[in-house]
């Protein structure tokens, strides 16, 4: 029976590997304390009963998973179908590193020089595991918490369903049936190992490359529907933006027409106040012009100053809607970062230069705190997905593509410096 168990111990070890980066339920200890040994119990109960034949064994380690996907789901804040693949990658790597120390116990076996059934020898073939469970976390297992992108469409937890179900019955079936022949001899046990070993490991990395192509996925719909809003935004401050300019104009006609009986100091900030909201900016592009006008705005309102310096004409190879969502998403980072800083640091600038068919688009502005990056883009500091945040750099970086440019960030010394190239391949007019 003891093998039993230390299957058992060695199925949690690897379980864990791809349940620690997920967040714990409440009470976990209790939890798992208390799961821990129900689960105990039912391996002795259930093992004892159904270790007749190898057939009854492989339903017993069929249930094992399955007490174990319920006990880990029990504990972590999981789906059942993100349990369901984190607990077949565990059960994969139980099966390989079972499967290595079986090559290696063909030239050194502990079972020679300790008895099987010590102490000593259960917590060795234990501890056997750490080295290799460490490589499978580092490789593997900290990355699993990618896999919360995933779940919302029926046919990826479908391929994924299909894919972990077959990774446990490599692990738990194939192989058992395979033991219940007497006469292998080493060549047949190395061909089997080194079969189970690729199958295995081949599976985990389709289940990584399945959930990798559904976050690429999930991102795009993402930074599409980011676009469709941008492009409903623009339509709406283009109107808001003339008709404040209109109204702006009147009423500074109207108070050089009339003389009101108010003082000199007040006419002055009724004039300042209403230069504020008719700033008119003629970069060369309207729906830059437009987008300046919006954010200055918002940076009055914050005491943020913003300045310009280009020529915004030479961006007319890119659509309004690729035009407002690149330079909005990068001012908007941009005022978000200065809102928390002290006043005399509330600055950003723009820049656009271009050479040749060669377009850069530089927005500078001072930040404070930490900043972590993935795959060289920052990651969002704000908790609201449902409003886009974090997406906003993907749609940048997926605009400056489109147009067989790149997207490069520097932060350094509290200075953020956003760089885009575009690359105009617009033929030149005849």
């Amino acid at each position: 029976m003891d093998e039993f168990f230390l299957v058992y111990l060695e199925n949690l070890m690897c379980f864990s590997l791809f349940f620690l980066n997920f967040s714990r339920r409440q009470h976990f200890a209790a939890r798992f304390l208390g799961a821990l040994v129900l689960g105990a119990g039912g391996v002795f109960l259930i093992g004892h009963l159904l270790y007749a034949s190898n057939v009854l064994v492989f339903v017993y380690y069929l249930i094992e998973f399955c007490m174990l996907l319920v006990i880990f789901h029990f504990c972590f804040q999981t789906s059942w179908a993100q349990a369901l693949c984190c607990a077949s990658a565990g059960r994969a790597t139980q099966h390989m590193i079972y499967q290595l120390l079986q090559l290696v116990s063909l030239e050194f076996d502990p079972s020679r020089y300790v008895s099987t059934d010590s102490f000593a020898y259960f917590l060795g073939a234990l501890l056997s595991y750490l080295p290799f469970c460490a490589v499978i976390y580092l490789a593997l297992g900290r990355k699993i918490g990618d896999f919360d992108f995933a779940y919302e469409k029926g046919e990826f937890r479908w391929r994924m369903g299909v894919l972990s179900a077959v990774m446990v019955l490599v692990c738990v079936g194939i192989t058992r049936f395979a033991k219940s022949s007497a006469t292998r001899d080493i060549y047949a046990v190395i061909a089997e190992s080194l079969y189970a070993i690729i199958c295995c490991l081949l599976c985990m990395l389709m289940q990584f490359e399945l959930n990798r192509r559904a976050k690429l996925t999930k991102e795009m719909e993402m930074v599409r529907m980011l676009w469709k809003k941008d492009s409903k935004q623009l339509a709406e401050r283009k109107d808001t933006i003339e008709l404040i300019n209109m109204k702006c104009h009147d009423i500074r006609h109207k108070l050089e027409d009339y003389h009101l009986p108010i003082t000199d100091e007040e006419e002055q900030e009724l004039k300042s106040l209403i230069r504020i909201y008719d700033q008119t900016y003629r970069t060369g592009s309207q729906t830059l012009d437009v987008l300046l006008a919006d954010r200055a705005l918002l940076c009055e309102k914050d005491h943020i100053q913003l300045s310009f310096l280009g020529d915004g004409s030479c961006l007319k190879f890119l659509t309004e809607a690729d035009i407002y969502s690149l330079l909005g998403n990068a001012l908007g980072n941009a005022v978000e970062a200065s809102r928390r800083l002290e006043e005399k640091k509330r600055q950003i600038s723009m820049i656009i230069r271009h050479s040749g068919d060669l377009v850069s688009i530089s927005v500078t502005n001072y930040y404070q705190g930490q900043l972590h990056f993935e795959e060289d883009l920052p990651v969002t500091t704000q908790p609201d997905a449902e409003d886009f945040h974090g997406y906003g750099m993907k749609s940048m970086q997926a605009i400056a593509q489109k147009y067989g440019g790149k997207l490069k960030v520097k932060a350094e010394d509290g200075v953020f410096n956003l760089t885009i190239w575009l690359i105009d391949n617009t033929p030149p007019a005849p």
